[in-house]
């Protein structure tokens, strides 16, 4: 039987969807473990993204919506307990174990009192000579420049890396057969109530969860500690995933089943924007006094 087109762009659609969220944790994992700390994360933030992905995916379950998007709700929760987790070791015990290591080797061993100066005088560091500021100021632009670059095309090729998986995942579990058909006419059942109130509960989650992260990048005056990658792949992951949704369909019943699940994936486009806005502006405002010392 041949695939109906609407099927096919809503299962492709679908499957890059899932495969940006499976790869969506990785940049930010990498980013907290290369600092050891995951203090630019708002703790706030995963809280809410978790309660939106249980309602998500309990409304999803309840509604009997696409595999896709069942697929994608569990994903979504296994996701934020893995971040939390790691917060949780780098915020919170992590420190707290450091500090009684220290706290034993101070008891252990006597050290010099605060008042002494880490190195007698003799062993002091003299000051690097520098030709100049202006010939340190464009080694440093130019190290910017060219560090940005590099992040630029990492950061093209991971989304075209998980287009490109994505959609060939889909076509090699089409053509398996591990892709069915959904059906000429789709599912217009009005959902359950219960559903539609997680659905809508879900939505409200994500459109309030990234608010926090937003505040305490603006409090920090710094994205420091975020992985930019974490939200363009989150960008990538709720544009395909509404597309999904709505490439399948345009019936006027089946939107409206949908409604809650599509107000949570484009909705947050808004707010990712403005996140891109905060790594922008505190970029420049970091190197900004230093180009024009």
């Amino acid at each position: 039987m041949q695939l109906p087109l609407n099927e096919a762009f809503s299962g492709i659609f679908g499957s890059i969807s899932l495969t940006s969220w499976m790869f969506l944790i990785v940049p930010q994992l990498w980013e907290n473990f290369r600092n050891q700390s995951a203090e630019g994360l708002s703790t706030l933030f995963l809280i809410i993204w978790l309660l939106g992905d249980i309602c998500n995916l309990t409304g999803a379950l309840w509604a009997h919506l696409l595999p896709t998007v069942v697929a994608l709700g569990i994903y979504f929760c296994l996701v934020d307990f893995i971040m939390l987790a790691q917060l949780i070791y780098y915020n919170h015990y992590r420190p707290k174990k450091h500090y009684r290591f220290s706290q034993n080797r101070r008891t252990d061993h006597a050290g010099p009192s605060l008042s002494d100066p880490l190195l007698p005088d003799a062993e002091a560091p003299r000051a690097i000579k520098h030709s100049g500021p202006q010939r340190r100021d464009s080694l440093s632009e130019a190290f910017s420049d060219s560090s940005s670059s590099k992040e630029v095309t990492r950061n093209a090729i991971s989304v075209f890396l998980v287009v490109f998986v994505g959609t060939t995942g889909w076509f090699i579990a089409w053509k398996t057969g591990a892709w069915g058909l959904q059906g000429d006419n789709p599912d217009t059942e009005a959902a359950p109530l219960s559903a539609l109130i997680l659905g809508y509960a879900s939505s409200f989650f994500y459109l309030t969860a990234r608010l926090p992260q937003i505040y305490t990048n603006a409090k920090r005056q710094s994205c420091s500690g975020l992985s930019i990658l974490f939200f363009i792949l989150s960008t990538v992951g709720n544009l395909t995933y509404g597309a999904s949704i709505l490439s399948f369909s345009l019936e006027r019943n089946y939107l409206l089943k949908n409604t809650p699940w599509l107000l949570g994936s484009f909705g947050t486009l808004v707010q990712d924007f403005v996140i891109f806005g905060q790594f922008v502006y505190y970029r420049r405002l970091q190197t900004g006094p230093r180009q024009e010392s």
